[in-house]
């Protein structure tokens, strides 16, 4: 069973943490596709239905996604506590920290580079709307 395996139609569901430790839920839901057709997958892709795609980025320290660019709208999730260091093809760039479940909507093209600037491994979960 794959992500794109689990919905197909409305669902009612409830979710229960049976474990022993935090479990956080994000819920993404289109309310409506953005204009114009959608581009190809700009990476390896880890979810997809017809409103949206998924990539995740596990970074070592110090390792970089490849440049990637977003022609679309998309949220960018963090998974795991990071020094997040975000690059564009000119070479600026900014670094901050992220918490485990901070997010940010980006509504514009955008073309970067994500860099794991801390100490242990990084997860980053990129949400785009097609």
């Amino acid at each position: 069973m794959t992500a794109n395996d689990y919905v197909k139609s409305p669902l009612t569901h409830k979710v229960i943490n049976a474990g022993e430790t935090d479990f956080d839920v994000l819920d993404v839901e289109a309310l409506r596709r953005s204009d114009g057709p959608h581009g190809k997958p700009i990476g390896p892709v880890a979810a997809e239905n017809a409103s949206m795609r998924a990539y995740r980025y596990e970074l070592a320290p110090g390792e970089s996604s490849p440049q990637h660019a977003h022609e679309r709208p998309y949220l960018i999730v963090a998974a795991t506590p990071m020094e997040l260091k975000m690059t564009s093809p000119d070479g600026q760039s900014s670094s901050h920290p992220v918490k485990p479940g901070d997010l940010h909507w980006i509504d514009q093209k955008v073309t970067h580079t994500l860099t794991n600037n801390g100490k242990g491994k990084a997860v980053i979960v990129e949400v785009e709307l097609k």
